[in-house]
């Protein structure tokens, strides 16, 4: 089995990320998608979060639910009960325990692989579970890989084709605390 996880701070869960769910979920070559909600991003202040971590797994879940994906995409609180700072690389680790014999693969974007030599153990990252990275606006991805390999040689790194939508989080938090409507952001009442 294939398991492509999907994990994000989802503060808040918006189209975008909606977005790229359905592009995995309509993906022949992946059997299971895992999305999950991160309690807190240990580059981010605790001061950014306007819901509860159970409020935002609920919220994603919520959305899953409702749109009948469940068949193939699990919302997974893995990451809630770990002692903070939490590393994408360990919880890879950590789900690999759970579903051993299955290829993991992490999705993220070309800006998160245009940083990935400052995360933890990126050179595990990208060779041991691989990497499948969705275009973003203003990013070249084909030269973002191209870089990528030529640091660790042994990356396994796939591209999705369709770029999400362009959505901030940062700005949907900003026209909330400002009363602002943001409902064309995003799926979830905040």
């Amino acid at each position: 089995m294939v398991i492509a996880v999907f994990s994000g701070s989802f503060n808040p869960f918006h189209y975008g990320h909606l977005d790229i769910i359905q592009e995995l979920y309509g993906m022949a070559e992946i059997d299971k998608v895992l999305v999950v909600v991160s309690p807190k991003n240990p580059g981010k202040s605790e001061s950014v979060y306007i819901q509860s971590p159970s409020d935002r797994f609920l919220a994603v879940k919520g959305v899953i639910d409702s749109l009948g994906m469940a068949d193939k995409i699990e919302v997974s609180d893995i990451e809630f009960t770990r002692t903070q700072p939490i590393y994408t690389v360990e919880t890879l680790r950590e789900i690999r325990t759970l579903w051993p014999g299955d290829k993991i693969i992490y999705v993220s974007g070309a800006d998160c692989l245009e940083k990935i030599q400052r995360w933890r153990n990126a050179k595990e990252l990208l060779e041991d579970f691989g990497l499948l990275v969705f275009p973003r606006s203003g990013y070249n991805l084909g030269e973002i890989i191209r870089l990528a390999k030529e640091k660790y040689p042994g990356a396994k790194i796939t591209e999705m084709t369709k770029e999400p939508r362009e959505i901030s989080s940062t700005e949907i938090r900003r026209r909330f605390q400002n009363g602002e409507d943001y409902s064309g952001l995003t799926p979830v009442k905040l």
